[in-house]
């Protein structure tokens, strides 16, 4: 049981070490995204990638809200499907 919780340790401690570098090693990354999560709340793909090359991240894509909405935040607290036709 001690050489299993041995391991075990040595492969958190392990495991741990590297997470921790690889975030030291790409702190102005980390930075960037938080500051970027903070101004959008959320970063598409596209975004991302800006931050991994090192680039600042572009604005995010205008996102388009259905002309009729059935549900969501638009629709209402009583909103039901709208019906399809036959």
């Amino acid at each position: 049981m001690q050489k299993v919780d041995q391991e075990i340790k040595r492969i958190i401690d392990e495991q741990y070490a590297l997470a921790r570098k690889l975030i030291e090693d790409n702190r102005a990354k980390v930075e960037a995204m938080a500051q970027a999560l903070l101004e959008w709340e959320t970063l598409d793909t596209d975004q991302i990638e800006d931050v991994m090359q090192g680039r600042l991240p572009r604005p995010p894509k205008p996102t388009s809200t259905p002309a009729n909405p059935t549900f969501g935040p638009d629709a209402g607290p009583d909103a039901k499907p709208a019906a399809t036709p036959a």
